[in-house]
């Protein structure tokens, strides 16, 4: 269970300390880190819950999940030799996507959507020449097709070194913010013909809240396409041709994402405005039935007023037919207005 620190605690560990201080900062518990290694070239492919040594002509990929033990992770990305800059912001789980192009490697960090096991998390991916090293907040099944695909003989991840394997990592990512946008796209229209057909069985707190999962996912992707552009037009030695055209694919999905999450953020907002007109007119409509309502009283509260002052003589006073006679004129007022309002289309 991961329990919430608060943001600003979080912050406030590393207020005062030098850039490139290895501290972490986090809004939840660490979890224990854990290392598999994996190694592959064609037609060969090996798994490892430890650290090895990169073989000669063989791609290495050194998966970190869990933040626990930062001085194993920092031993770790030193023989990479990893920035301390870039361990940084590691270790501050809450950055937004970004690109940072180094002489010795590429990073990037990504957020990896919540599960039913963890919430939210920070990805951090390094690539280098014919290796990677990815680094996760917490143990995560989302690249599992990735591990599959690299234990099959002779596939083209296998054959295809560091670049196709980091296109992989990030397609992964991408693939969860386009089930995720899918997701709420479906939302969105139930909600919306809920609004319209039954605005009664809604309310703004259901809808300000489905706005803000369309305002956290377009948050998280809006930085993306601007983050493949800049891969794709780097001309790094550490991004193979072919992986530039698999990039391309993404950033087309990313370009998708930021048009998805705009037009559903203008639909959220519309809905919120004829949730809030359904509103005004139910309002009006119980106003104009209780002003009909007492508007029908008002004569009937004079004509009781009227008779009960307490004079001598008053007309129907001293007759046995005199109650029923002014009971029977309420009722002929009541049933004349009715009617006047009815042809007058008040009611």
């Amino acid at each position: 269970m991961h329990q919430k620190n608060g943001l600003v605690t979080a912050h406030k560990k590393k207020e005062g300390m030098a850039a490139g201080s290895l501290v972490y900062v986090g809004d939840t518990q660490t979890q224990a880190t854990k290392i598999h290694s994996h190694q592959y070239h064609a037609g060969f492919y090996t798994e490892s819950p430890a650290l090895q040594e990169q073989q000669k002509e063989q791609t290495l990929w050194v998966e970190i999940s869990g933040l626990e033990d930062i001085q194993r992770i920092v031993d770790i990305a030193k023989q990479f030799s990893i920035a301390n800059l870039s361990l940084e912001d590691v270790f501050s789980t809450d950055q937004r996507l970004k690109l940072d192009l180094y002489d010795s490697y590429i990073f990037c960090t990504l957020r990896i959507l919540a599960d039913h096991t963890n919430p939210e998390q920070q990805l951090s991916l390094f690539v280098g020449k014919n290796w990677i090293l990815s680094i996760a907040e917490y143990q995560t099944e989302i690249f599992e097709p990735v591990k599959r695909q690299l234990a099959t003989n002779h596939t083209k991840l296998q054959s295809g070194g560091a670049s196709a394997l980091f296109h992989s990592l990030i397609d992964r990512v991408v693939d969860q913010y386009l089930v995720f946008a899918d997701s709420l796209e479906g939302e969105t229209e139930s909600l919306e013909e809920l609004v319209i057909t039954h605005p009664q069985d809604t309310n703004a707190p259901q809808i300000h809240q489905h706005k803000a999962s369309i305002l956290k996912l377009r948050r998280m992707t809006s930085p993306l396409k601007d983050m493949l552009t800049t891969l794709i037009r780097s001309e790094s030695e550490y991004i193979d041709r072919n992986a530039i055209f698999l990039f391309r694919d993404i950033h087309d999905h990313a370009l998708w994402l930021s048009e998805e999450c705009d037009m559903l953020r203008e639909t959220v907002s519309s809905i919120m405005e004829v949730y809030l007109s359904s509103l005004n007119m139910r309002l009006n409509i119980i106003m104009k039935v209780l002003t009909i309502i007492s508007t029908i009283f008002i004569p009937l509260t004079f004509l009781t007023g009227v008779y009960g002052m307490n004079f001598i003589h008053m007309p129907f006073t001293n007759t046995w037919w005199g109650f029923y006679s002014v009971l029977v004129c309420c009722i002929v007022v009541v049933i004349g207005m009715t009617i006047y309002f009815r042809r007058k289309q008040w009611w």
